[in-house]
């Protein structure tokens, strides 16, 4: 018993330590990602249809294939180009590339649910396409998507497993390296799974808080 409890708080110990490398990778492949969303739903409304189908097949390819793919062709394809990159990049670009796919779908599912009139009443006004845009369109659909866009971000923690292929330390690939020092896998992988239960259940909580939020405010009340 003794020794459960030892092996247990040694891996504790060892994957909080590789806690901050998760966060870090969650949050800054958010931000890029979001920003590859916004562009990608608002020009999958474009009147191009070439412009739509070149979005579409972007959403498709990335949705369709393993993220673990993509970490390898940047990993190693990147420096086919000269472009030699350390892990860490890699991984945020690989995240980034990867879930702007699906934020792209998010915030086109945002945009398509905004009322029709106000873009209408904004172009009668004489507001031009970027005064629309920034005081009217993204306003209103970044309050609307932001559960689903948390959401996002523990999608991204979880995929964040996946990056020890390439020699970051996270918490998945600490949870290893403690499975072969004491032979209990068991037991590290259950407080690995715990691990990643608390970080996305708090995030979860936060997300369904704000979807009440939003929720009482474009109600009106």
């Amino acid at each position: 018993m003794s020794n459960i409890l030892s092996v247990a708080l040694d891996a504790f110990q060892l994957i909080l330590t590789g806690l901050p490398i998760v966060l870090f990778l969650a949050f800054a492949a958010f931000f890029p990602a979001l920003g590859l969303g916004i562009a990608g739903g608002l020009l999958a409304s474009s009147p191009l249809a070439i412009v739509r189908f070149l979005i579409g097949v972007y959403v498709y390819l990335f949705r369709s294939t393993p993220f673990l793919m993509f970490i390898f062709l940047v990993y190693y394809g990147l420096p086919e180009f000269g472009l030699d990159i350390g892990p860490v990049t890699t991984a945020v670009i690989a995240l980034s590339l990867s879930h702007g796919a699906y934020m792209t779908e998010i915030v086109r599912g945002g945009l398509l649910g905004l009322d029709k009139g106000q873009n209408e009443a904004s172009v009668a006004l004489g507001f031009s396409l970027f005064q629309r845009l920034r005081d009217i369109t993204l306003p209103q659909t970044l309050m609307a998507i932001i559960p689903s866009l948390l959401g996002q971000i523990i999608l991204i923690i979880k995929d964040t497993s996946l990056v020890s292929v390439v020699g970051i330390s996270e918490i998945a690939r600490l949870a290893k390296e403690v499975v072969i020092r004491t032979n209990q896998p068991f037991i590290v992988f259950t407080i690995l799974a715990l691990t990643y239960f608390v970080v996305c259940f708090s995030l979860e909580f936060v997300a369904r808080k704000l979807e009440e939020k939003v929720r009482r405010i474009t109600s009106g009340h």
